[in-house]
């Protein structure tokens, strides 16, 4: 595997990462799931939607890049 691949493909394991974090968030889903309706919540979901957006950002773009990789046969 060429290092540029190896590199993108970290890149994309970051994203996912990223993207779990930010759906599996225990700030907000407590805060959901206390019923603490307000302010706060809202804090929490934007703040996980930022993690996730960035999340699939990362993803989207190591993938744009591998598909666009020239492929080399060996």
């Amino acid at each position: 595997m060429p290092p540029n691949e190896r590199q993108i493909k970290s890149q994309m394991k970051v994203g996912v990462g990223l993207a779990v974090f930010g759906l599996a968030c225990p700030f907000f889903w407590l805060s959901l799931f206390n019923s603490t309706t307000g302010f706060e919540t809202w804090v929490y979901g934007i703040h996980s939607g930022f993690f996730i957006v960035i999340g699939l950002i990362l993803l989207g773009k190591g993938w744009y890049d591998l598909k666009r990789m020239p492929i080399k046969m060996e």
